[in-house]
């Protein structure tokens, strides 16, 4: 290359043809995340593992635009959250909701449990994932019941609000996820 002619960057863009002029409601969530406009149909109960074969580019897609360090997700369909590096991949972030829901239950949250309307579908839930056997441990994932197939992240101020731990700092960049029946 003549030293005066200008370098040009390569630019690589893994995300397949379908999500490159899709555009979401949500500018700092990857189209590929977002509620309304993923395509991704995956089960939380299974290991991340069984889909990438099928859609490697989701370990070289941002998750986020966001400056914010840390991406923070909560639902109405769990009590917990977890927050990730906002430069994580959407890999990392599947990755991330399927180990925290393959967390056993704590004695706390079986406290919550044992009394809460949805007793009977997170036991039915685990006795599904354990096929009928005797359940030995309940797992967070029992938590969701019927509803495990991801359905994308939206943000919610007036949820994210409601759902802040008393004393705890905001993060800026907090995602609310929801899940659907496969």
């Amino acid at each position: 290359m003549p030293a005066n002619e200008p370098r040009t960057a390569k630019y690589h863009n893994p995300l397949p043809a379908r999500y490159r002029s899709v555009q979401s409601r949500h500018p700092h969530i990857s189209v590929v995340l977002a509620e309304d406009t993923t395509m991704i149909q995956y089960d939380v109960r299974k290991p991340l593992s069984r889909i990438l074969p099928t859609m490697p580019w989701l370990k070289d897609t941002s998750a986020s635009t966001s400056v914010s360090p840390t991406i923070r997700i909560i639902s109405p369909s769990f009590p917990w959250s977890v927050d990730i590096p906002a430069r994580a991949s959407c890999a990392d972030v599947f990755e991330t909701l399927h180990n925290m829901l393959q967390k056993p239950i704590t004695d706390s949250e079986w406290g919550y449990i044992c009394v809460e309307p949805r007793y009977e579908s997170i036991m039915r839930a685990a006795r599904e994932r354990t096929k009928g056997e005797e359940v030995a441990q309940v797992k967070r994932i029992d938590w969701l019941g019927d509803k495990t197939t991801f359905n994308g992240f939206q943000m919610d101020r007036k949820f994210e609000k409601k759902r802040l731990l008393p004393g705890m700092a905001r993060c800026p960049e907090t995602w609310i996820v929801k899940f659907r029946r496969p």
